[in-house]
């Protein structure tokens, strides 16, 4: 089943949740690990997390597309409160994943770095601009420590729906279903 139904999600929504936060905690260790890096391996972490970075920002405009033109499973909760914690962590998930590219690729104008992606070069947006340094660099790791802490509020959840709860939430987006 490619698409999804009302029932559970189709293999293009599932292919692009799992992929996404493999990619997503891989670029999230990786900019980590950057601050904590001997400067020969710090050019090559950076090259492979902004090119992933970038590649999230792509895949996060495809998947809203594909999720808006396909149905959405219907919640399975009949809670009020766990629906609109979904909602609202929905929302927060495609905002970091939006704002943590976007905040990204300024700060690498800011510092006058080249944004590479695999090793070709992107244009810059902005300029080069000591002043907000600062500024930008915190505005990035605001949006990483985002998605993280998001994250981890999404797989616990994921873990209270299938132990707790023990409702279909998890085994709707898994492959072998």
């Amino acid at each position: 089943m490619i698409r999804n139904t009302i029932k559970k999600y189709g293999l293009i929504s599932k292919t692009f949740h799992w992929y996404m936060a493999g990619i997503l905690l891989f670029v999230l260790l990786l900019g980590n690990l950057s601050e904590h890096t001997p400067k020969k391996y710090y050019d090559f972490l950076m090259l492979v997390h902004n090119s992933l970075g970038i590649i999230i920002f792509i895949l996060v405009i495809l998947r809203l597309l594909w999720r808006w033109s396909n149905p959405k499973p219907e919640n399975i909760n009949k809670s009020r409160l766990l629906n609109r914690l979904s909602n609202l962590v929905f929302f927060i998930f495609y905002f970091g994943m939006f704002a943590a590219p976007i905040t990204g690729y300024v700060l690498m104008n800011i510092e006058g770095k080249e944004v590479l992606f695999f090793g070709v070069e992107l244009v810059n947006i902005v300029e080069s601009n000591g002043d907000f340094e600062k500024l930008a660099h915190n505005f990035h790791g605001i949006a990483g420590d985002l998605l993280l802490y998001t994250f981890v509020l999404h797989f616990i959840a994921a873990l209270y729906h299938h132990y707790i709860r023990r409702d279909e939430t998890l085994t709707r987006i898994k492959f072998n279903n």
